[in-house]
């Protein structure tokens, strides 16, 4: 199992020195808008490989990727993953224990005003629409990006600037383990049904998802639309007969896009981002219930944003701290941002669980 045991995120975005030494199988990110919950996933994500510069920038556009009309460019994306800092001096720094090897992610460099060739950007396959010949003068940035997982360890140059593309950006290395996102809107992106239908083994765990919503839908299928033959996602319900996805609310969209992530993330690790999102408070329980055991079936380890007090009820839910020894399924970590940082605390689900006044008083804040 890909198992990450600690995490430490020295600088990244606004976050600085959050440390969490000993992570669970369930792990909740807790905190108000904008404190850095997405933050702690994206760091994640920048451990998975050894260096590649595609998997940087997949990382820099996650919070774009639901957006009709994205106007940032590459350069504007990854700029804004490094902490603020004076003279152009940009540093991403990342360690952990995953497979119990230690792993670290560290990408260093500067930021500078510099004259381009625009020959030179054309061969290098860059933005260059509309651009005069000759030299023009552009941001850059120039540094390196040091990988360590265990005994290897490998370094890469690292060269953007304000024209740069993801096309021609080499994607050849193999991920270190397996990690799978799911956004807060994930379920909006469509095609879901068509992705569970590839594995059968996916598509009953998705089933049974939606039974937690209703009891009596049986199937999830794809026909094709009797005008211009296009697909069309439908469930099969007992007494409604087949209906499509469409005719039901986000809430069973956005089910189906967490039974799908949780099996494809087999024997890896499972980001989701803002789990409350489009599921009505009275199904948490059941909805995280059915996270916690279909992840502990498919070996998934997990990390969850949120800022529901109600969300986190849920999970805690899933452990009997009553009955159960002093062993716990659950870490908390907690994050709030003064200023331009992130300060974070890291606490058990039984603390949690012990002291749910004053936690739920706190993430209310």
């Amino acid at each position: 199992m890909a198992y990450l045991r600690r995490l430490q995120i020295d600088r990244y975005r606004g976050i600085k020195a959050l440390k969490i030494d000993e992570l669970k199988n369930v792990n909740l990110v807790v905190g108000d808008n904008n404190c850095g919950k997405t933050s702690v996933l994206e760091a994640v994500q920048l451990l998975r490989t050894s260096g590649n510069l595609a998997n940087v920038y997949r990382v820099s556009r996650l919070r774009d990727s639901i957006a009709v009309n994205n106007a940032n460019s590459i350069f504007d994306n990854f700029i804004c993953m490094f902490p603020r800092e004076k003279d152009g001096e940009c540093e991403i720094s990342i360690s952990g224990i995953c497979n119990d090897k230690d792993i670290s992610f560290d990408l260093k460099g500067k930021k500078d005003r510099v004259m381009l060739d625009t020959k030179e950007l054309s061969v290098g396959k860059l933005r260059t629409s509309d651009l005069p010949s000759g030299e023009i003068e552009a941001e850059v940035f120039e540094g390196d990006i040091c990988l360590v997982y265990g005994d290897e360890e490998k370094v890469n140059k690292v060269s953007v600037n304000q024209y740069s593309s993801v096309t021609g950006t080499p994607t050849s290395d193999k991920d270190r383990f397996n990690i799978i996102y799911v956004a807060p809107f994930e379920h909006l992106k469509g095609s879901i049904i068509s992705r569970i239908l590839k594995n059968e083994s996916y598509k009953q765990i998705c089933v049974k998802a939606l039974q937690l919503f209703d009891p009596d839908i049986e199937d999830i299928m794809i026909f094709k639309s009797d005008i211009g033959n296009r697909p069309v996602e439908y469930i099969r319900h007992k007494t409604l007969g087949d209906m499509p996805i469409s005719s039901y609310g986000d809430g069973i969209k956005k089910v189906l896009a967490l039974a799908n992530a949780i099996a494809q993330a087999a024997d890896g690790i499972l980001l989701i981002d803002e789990v409350e999102t489009a599921i009505h408070k009275k199904y948490f329980d059941d909805v995280l219930r059915f996270i916690v055991k279909a992840c502990k079936t498919f070996n998934v380890q997990v990390f969850i944003t949120t800022h529901s007090i109600e969300a986190i009820d849920g999970l805690l839910a899933t452990q009997d701290y009553d009955e159960q020894d002093s062993s716990d399924d659950i870490c908390v970590c907690t994050i709030k941002r003064v200023s331009d940082a992130s300060y974070s605390r890291v606490l058990s689900g039984r603390e949690v669980y012990e002291n749910r006044e004053a936690f739920g008083f706190e993430v209310r804040l």
